[in-house]
């Protein structure tokens, strides 16, 4: 697994729009403001990056019937990417990942009362820090919609995080069918991968469970791992960075431009 972010806030479009495909700069295009602009292409430039550091050098990107991004002539590598305020944050696996990334900010908490599960907002509600553990079960909820390859079609209610006083055991309630994806999910069973670095971090097993009779009997059908970070850049802005996968988490790493542009070039 490779997991790297990058600051692109002293980047210009001029910059990067040489190291992406031409779909991805036309659908760039979309955006009006220049800063979003950059952010759309330098997903890519980081994705190429990392795939490059695997011997992948011509990637075919296409989307899903979701929407989801995959590659065409690489089906058993995924990825996945994120971004917000000045960074882009990308995730590259042998399984299925998700990543998001969230700034952290004042927010109506009544959101959490409307979008989130009773006991989701419950925890919420009870935190020390109310902002941070809203973003805390938005970037687990988010990840693990991405990693699914289903965003935000799923009602967001229809499952919940429950996250134990000491935040080293982090289930994932499902209330809904879902054959499918349990199929795809068979096989793995990954355990946590704990690493040291500047970040304050939460590493975490998440247990994937169906309802079965009632509430109160519950069958686990597989493990996957989450993690999560909060990330203190140079303004003082706080972020907080989510991954969802079937295997080992690996270290966060930062990645200067100049750096990839050094090597893509």
């Amino acid at each position: 697994m490779f997991l790297y972010y990058m600051n692109v806030s002293d980047l210009n479009f001029e910059d990067l729009k040489n190291f992406v495909s031409e779909d991805r700069l036309e659908y760039s295009k979309k955006y009006f403001n220049q800063k979003d602009r950059i952010l759309s292409i330098s997903g890519e430039v980081l994705l190429r990056y990392i795939l490059k550091k695997i011997k992948i050098y011509n990637p075919i990107i296409v989307n899903d019937d979701y929407g989801k991004p995959f590659l065409k002539n690489f089906p058993n590598i995924y990825f996945n990417i994120s971004h917000c305020g000045d960074y882009v944050f990308c995730g590259v696996s042998n399984y299925p990942i998700g990543v998001d990334i969230e700034y952290i900010h004042e927010i109506d908490l009544n959101i959490a009362k409307t979008q989130f599960h009773p006991k989701e907002y419950e925890y919420v509600n009870n935190s020390n820090d109310k902002i941070e553990s809203f973003f805390e079960i938005w970037v687990l909820k988010e990840s693990y919609l991405k990693m699914k390859g289903i965003g935000l079609s799923l009602d967001l209610k229809s499952f919940y995080i429950n996250i134990d006083e000491d935040k080293d055991n982090i289930k994932l309630l499902k209330f809904f069918n879902d054959d499918d994806y349990l199929d795809n999910l068979e096989g793995n069973n990954k355990s946590s991968n704990k690493t040291k670095s500047f970040f304050n971090e939460t590493n975490n097993k998440i247990k994937i469970f169906n309802e079965l009779q009632n509430i109160d009997k519950i069958e686990s059908i597989d493990e996957i791992i989450f993690k999560s970070w909060n990330l203190l850049d140079s303004k003082k802005n706080v972020y907080k960075l989510g991954v969802c996968s079937l295997e080992k988490i690996d270290e966060l790493n930062l990645i200067d431009f100049k750096e990839i542009y050094k090597y893509l070039e």
